[in-house]
């Protein structure tokens, strides 16, 4: 934190302190005020005491964690993240266990799919930078882009990423058994990189080179390009499997879009969005850009390989697998309506961008895909999967075409998502510290403040509670998942919506940059 900003900070809280003694809510600033005075930990100070203190203070400050503003929310978890799990290579790390005295670093702890999940943190700034045009979140973005290029260096095959990086001077989890050596240093990693992976990173560079683009600094929009470019032709040239730079595909990494000329559940759409991504925003090379579009036109033209008319009804069809029970839990069903998303974002934006109109039958066969998919999640919690549902549905022309036959039904069951996906915003605490328990499966849908801190709430079961068994330690889990719903919610103007504003104007209202 800058000095001026923590100048503001304090300045804030002292007069508060002043407010609540000069109205006689206490003699003084005394112990049970002395959290609201407390700075942010900063300089040297990485314990978990300092970061504790700090909580208490801001949730003491407004009473509970579900009556801080939600922009307040989001500014202490990308401060909390920056500072404590970005690793010195500018990848961020899901958790980090924080040291008992000052002078010590965080030591950041393997996740098994930190490169999944800072492709969802790179679509977070891409929407932020968006809505605030901030300078900080663009160095922030340029610095995640280099991080993420140690993904693909890792592996040694052209756009095959590695499932998490780490060096060998900390710690190493069992499942790394990739070693490669970088500007003399060496890191080990987890390859077999699964379909969820190339999604989420192939969606925070379309989300950036859709929404940020050219005001990215010297080289790094061609960057993001060639990097995306990289996944699409791996696909191409290994038929749709990801594959290892011996020849070994992944266990994970089927992603094949056509099988038989029929379009494959699942893998369809998050393949036509990784092809459409690329040939978007293509790559120099003439070669590698007339290999991506015929792929694109293949996919999208000849096969149209995401919706098969219902008249096939022996088959599985592509556009109902996000409803259906063959989808492997909420991971998948969040991936494929992610991809889904995705690609009607593109198309839309892009056409509108160029003074075009959108694709209507592109809309409405992709479009199935997340009509299934709500059907399914519109009373889940899921704000990041509301959000994307309610932000197309705000849009008439988008709805009319989306929904010919009930738009009404639809725009009703989008406001209920709209309100539940804020509400599970609201119930996000800001005290992540993990500790013992154990899951246990409560039969309805629960917010996540019954649940156990996770890497990235939007693919996890909400029917599992978390029991805790034991006293929280000092491993602390960053937010990802509420800075990529949050922003998401920004960028698409659904906070200043007239339901949003008349159930949560509280919350909704601006927050304190930290």
């Amino acid at each position: 934190m800058r000095n001026h900003e923590r100048g503001e900070v304090m300045l804030r809280q002292l007069l508060l302190a002043i407010v609540i003694c000069a109205a006689g809510a206490a003699p003084g600033l005394g112990a049970d005020l002395a959290p609201l005075v407390d700075l942010p930990p900063h300089g040297d100070d990485y314990t978990a005491a300092s970061l504790r203190r700090y909580l208490t203070g801001i949730e003491r400050q407004y009473g509970d964690y579900r009556n801080i503003p939600l922009a307040e929310k989001a500014a202490f978890f990308e401060w909390q993240l920056w500072r404590y799990h970005r690793t010195d290579y500018q990848q961020v790390y899901n958790r980090a266990r924080l040291p008992g005295e000052r002078g010590k670093l965080p030591e950041w702890l393997p996740g098994s799919d930190s490169s999944t999940w800072n492709g969802a943190l790179l679509g977070a700034l891409a929407y932020k930078y968006a809505v605030t045009r901030d300078r900080d979140t663009l160095t922030h973005i340029c610095g995640l882009l280099d991080g993420l290029r140690l993904f693909f260096e890792a592996t040694g095959q052209p756009g095959l990423p590695a499932r998490n990086v780490t060096p060998l001077d900390g710690p190493v989890a069992d499942d790394q058994t990739g070693r490669f050596e970088k500007d003399g240093r060496k890191f080990a990693f987890r390859s077999q990189a699964a379909k969820g992976t190339v999604n989420q990173l192939a969606g925070g560079y379309l989300t950036l080179l859709l929404h940020v683009g050219r005001d990215l600094p010297g080289n790094y929009e061609r960057m993001a390009s060639d990097d995306l470019a990289a996944i699409a032709l791996h696909l191409i040239e290994h038929e749709y499997h990801l594959t290892e730079a011996d020849g070994k595909r992944t266990p994970y990494g089927d992603l094949t879009p056509v099988v038989a000329s029929v379009g494959a559940p699942f893998n369809a759409q998050v393949a036509y969005m990784i092809v459409a991504a690329a040939h978007y925003f293509p790559p120099d090379n003439n070669a590698a850009r007339e290999k991506i579009a015929a792929e694109f036109n293949r996919l999208r033209h000849k096969h149209h390989v995401y919706y098969e008319e219902p008249w096939g009804s022996l088959l599985v069809l592509p556009q109902r697998i996000g409803g259906s029970p063959l989808v492997k839990g909420m991971n998948d069903r969040l991936h494929v309506t992610y991809a889904a998303y995705l690609g009607l974002e593109l198309d839309i934006e892009h056409a509108r961008q160029h003074h075009l109109a959108f694709d209507r039958k592109l809309v409405f066969q992709l479009g199935q895909t997340m009509t299934h998919s709500m059907n399914l999640l519109w009373n889940q919690h899921n704000s990041l999967c509301n959000f994307m549902w309610a932000g197309l549905v705000r849009d008439g022309q988008v709805l009319a075409a989306l929904a010919p036959r009930d738009a009404e039904r639809v725009r009703r069951q989008a406001e209920y998502g709209l309100i539940d996906g804020i509400e599970q915003l609201r119930r996000f605490r800001l005290n992540r510290f993990c500790g013992p328990g154990e899951e246990e499966n409560a039969r309805e849908a629960l917010y996540n403040d019954a649940h156990f801190p996770d890497d990235y709430y939007w693919k996890v079961n909400p029917e599992e509670r978390f029991r805790p068994t034991g006293p929280t330690g000092d491993t602390f889990a960053c937010a990802i998942d509420y800075l990529h719903a949050y922003w998401m919610l920004r960028f698409l103007r659904l906070d200043q919506t007239a339901a949003a504003r008349q159930r949560f104007a509280a919350v909704l209202s601006p927050g304190v940059s930290r």
